[in-house]
């Protein structure tokens, strides 16, 4: 079932649930009221009869009596009790019991009363049941429907006054019609809306739906997003343009890795290449030449494998996932100053106060591991490198060149080597992956130069707690 089929029929299930709602009210207040409209008509009669004097119930049965032999509705001259009733209960049966209960004028030949009598009539008439008026929906013999008011007359004995309710289901039969005809036209109206309003929203839902499948069929991330609209399906268009976005840049920046990679790569390949074919090709070289070649193999195996280890750790997932943990940041660089200071003939000055974060600390171990290398890499032997950590910063600081105006934009940059760089070993990877650590810990980092010489780095890191 398409988006678009749901919607219309929700909106028109929804209008007819309504229009039905609406209505079944309307059809019952008017039956309510056509109701009480009867008995209301029934019960100013009653009213009348049942007056103390009994002067109008006598003269009623009277002229039912003497003008009613044939059971006619309503006796149409005679005397003014039957002119008042005409007048009051225009078609109306009337029928008058004696104290025990019975017609005073048989309805038919075959002597049964022309309106129903149960044992309450009886009570009524014989006065042993009150309240005098009784009022009440049946039918009769022959299956017609009326309103039945029984009146207890005071000088004993009852009256009968009968109205037909066909006229009152006439009303409501013809208003059943008409509220079926408007619950049918308002649903069908309502699916027709629904329809329309169901087109011109999911018309942006199936634009992207032709772009996702285009994407999953050839692979294209070049294809225009229609992002019209400020509604939520608008944000929703505006998101995928922006994932698409994400998508094309993380496409060029692999692509970029792999030629940088294939291009830094070829030069220690080369290398090894040719030094291993100088060695097959000449197995009498000895002495200090084979040692010099030897010791360019190492150097080569050296930089191939901390480029290919740079290169994973850049590209894939390593430490990623490791679990975060509680520790203090000011270990993890006083550990790497420590290691550094074996490593090189620098001098590390370190200034430190507890920094406390939440975070992977191997992670940062390696940033830390590549802010001192570069520092070292740049610094001249025996100078010193300034280290301090503060909660949620740690400062890099060496007394080398610095960094050029020009190089300072792109020192994070993949496989970026300033010129002054490019005779110094390193794969120029190193700060990327200081900048990558920092972001997923949703920090940065900054590179500068200081008033009194030499680079400085500043990475910053959110505090928790």
């Amino acid at each position: 079932m398409s988006l678009r089929f749901r919607l219309a029929f929700s909106l028109a299930l929804l209008a007819a649930f309504a229009a039905l709602t609406v209505a079944i009210t309307g059809y019952q207040a008017t039956a309510d009221r056509l109701d009480s409209e009867l008995r209301d008509s029934l019960s100013g009669t009653g009213k009348r009869l049942s007056d103390p004097d009994g002067v109008y119930a006598s003269q009623l049965c009277a002229a039912v009596s003497g003008f009613n032999e044939g059971r006619e509705t309503l006796p149409r001259g005679g005397t003014d009790a039957g002119s008042n009733l005409a007048n009051d209960l225009p078609g109306a049966t009337v029928q008058c019991l004696t104290s025990a209960g019975t017609s005073i004028v048989a309805a038919d030949d075959d002597g049964r009363p022309e309106l129903p009598i149960d044992q309450t009539d009886r009570d009524l008439a014989s006065g042993s049941k009150a309240p005098a008026v009784r009022i009440r929906s049946t039918q009769t013999d022959d299956g017609k429907d009326i309103m039945l008011m029984t009146v207890a007359t005071p000088r004993g004995g009852a009256v009968q006054v009968a109205r037909s309710i066909e006229e009152n289901e006439r009303v409501l039969r013809s208003l059943r019609i008409r509220y079926l005809i408007l619950v049918g036209s308002v649903t069908a109206a309502a699916a027709a809306v629904g329809w329309v309003i169901a087109l011109r929203i999911t018309r942006p839902v199936l634009a992207l739906t032709d772009v996702a499948e285009t994407i999953a069929a050839d692979g294209r991330l070049d294809l225009d997003v229609p992002t019209t609209g400020r509604d939520e399906v608008g944000r929703l268009s505006r998101a995928f343009e922006s994932m698409l976005d994400a998508l094309r840049h993380s496409r060029d920046q692999q692509q970029r890795l792999v030629q940088d990679a294939g291009h830094e790569l070829r030069t220690p390949l080369t290398s090894l290449r040719t030094n291993i074919d100088t060695l097959r090709r000449h197995p009498e070289i000895g002495g200090d030449q084979r040692d010099r070649l030897l010791g360019d193999l190492d150097t080569e195996l050296r930089e191939l494998t901390t480029l290919t280890n740079e290169l994973v750790g850049l590209a894939g997932d390593a430490g990623v996932n490791d679990p975060e943990e509680y520790f203090d940041l000011a270990d993890l660089a006083q550990r790497s100053v420590d290691r550094a200071g074996r490593r090189n003939d620098h001098t590390f000055e370190v200034t430190r106060s507890p920094a406390p974060m939440v975070g992977q600390p191997g992670q940062l171990q390696r940033l830390i591991d590549n802010l001192l290398e570069n520092a070292a890499k740049f610094s001249p032997d025996g100078t010193v490198i300034e280290v301090a950590v503060e909660p949620g910063r740690l400062v890099v600081r060496d007394h080398g060149p610095g960094i050029s105006p020009k190089d300072l934009p792109h020192v994070f940059e993949r496989f970026y080597r300033s010129t002054e760089a490019r005779s110094a070993p390193g794969s120029g990877l190193g700060l990327s992956i200081v900048e990558d650590i920092a972001r997923r810990h949703h920090g940065r980092v900054v590179a500068s130069n200081d008033d009194g010489g030499g680079a400085v780095f500043t990475a910053t890191f959110e505090v928790s707690g």
